[in-house]
């Protein structure tokens, strides 16, 4: 075309379009460093909300894998008090101390159930923001926890119903309770352990029931059955209580790991 044109307007023509090149070569520069800066102000958003998530899923299930080490060792005393009861029974009575009869008594009749706090957890699934955690492994691990506690809830309803409908009233019907009871109350160490809770020291309420000759409850043939069952279930329950355990540890160290890589970005 400027071959055409006089050889001066073919100079400004030549000019015109270096101009308007340049133009808009500086035009598409400056939307590309445009969407850059976009960009990069988008991820250290991303990167500072991933940050607080972070922050509260570490919160959320070191709580949780606290609770669940409360839940293993309650299991684990109830499995020793069943086992001392099995000596008892083969026992004269006049050597067994009631305060221990009723300890380990009212520890068996715990029911200690894991019943993890998964607020933050289940608010990221369900406003679909768990994309904001960079770690595709650690998405994978939040989202699918809560259905991995279906065998550990299982099995603790099964020992929940059978304590409540079958041991805990074989005990009534062999034992007055009373004392029982209070040594739970006066257990406060184990009993912080089961509730969460710390309590102040209380007056013992043991003056207020007369103690139970034990010798009916020891010598119940179906005594020792009720015990070897709550040894066992106990045992298995526990066991599927350590499997959740890892998995909690392991989203907590995946958190901390990603928490470290997400400094490097704000």
């Amino acid at each position: 075309m400027t071959e055409s044109l006089p050889a001066g307007r073919a100079g400004k023509f030549s000019k015109y379009l270096l101009y308007a090149t340049g133009e808009i070569i500086l035009v598409v520069i400056g939307i590309l460093i445009a969407l850059s800066i976009n960009t990069w102000n988008q991820n250290l958003q991303n990167a500072k909300q991933e940050k607080q998530i972070l922050t509260q899923l570490l919160e959320e299930y070191k709580n949780n894998l606290d609770q669940l080490n409360s839940k293993i060792f309650i299991r684990d005393e109830i499995i020793t008090s069943s086992i001392k009861l099995v000596d008892y029974s083969n026992l004269d009575t006049d050597l067994i101390g009631s305060d221990s009869l009723n300890r380990y008594l009212s520890r068996t009749i715990t029911r200690p159930t894991f019943d993890p706090a998964l607020g933050v957890s289940n608010d990221l699934t369900n406003s679909g923001r768990l994309y904001l955690l960079t770690n595709p492994e650690l998405r994978e691990k939040i989202s699918a926890f809560s259905s991995s506690l279906s065998e550990l809830r299982e099995e603790e309803t099964i020992i929940v119903n059978w304590v409540e409908e079958r041991f805990y009233p074989f005990l009534i019907n062999h034992y007055q309770i009373g004392r029982l009871n209070v040594e739970f109350l006066d257990d406060q160490k184990f009993r912080e352990k089961v509730t969460q809770i710390k309590f102040k020291k209380q007056k013992s309420l043991k003056e207020l029931f007369a103690q139970s000759d034990p010798t009916n409850l020891l010598n119940h043939p179906d005594f020792e059955d009720f015990l070897s069952l709550l040894i066992v279930n106990t045992t298995y329950t526990n066991g599927k209580s350590l499997g959740v355990k890892l998995k909690i540890e392991n989203i907590i160290a995946l958190n901390e790991e990603e928490s470290k890589n997400n400094k490097r970005l704000i």
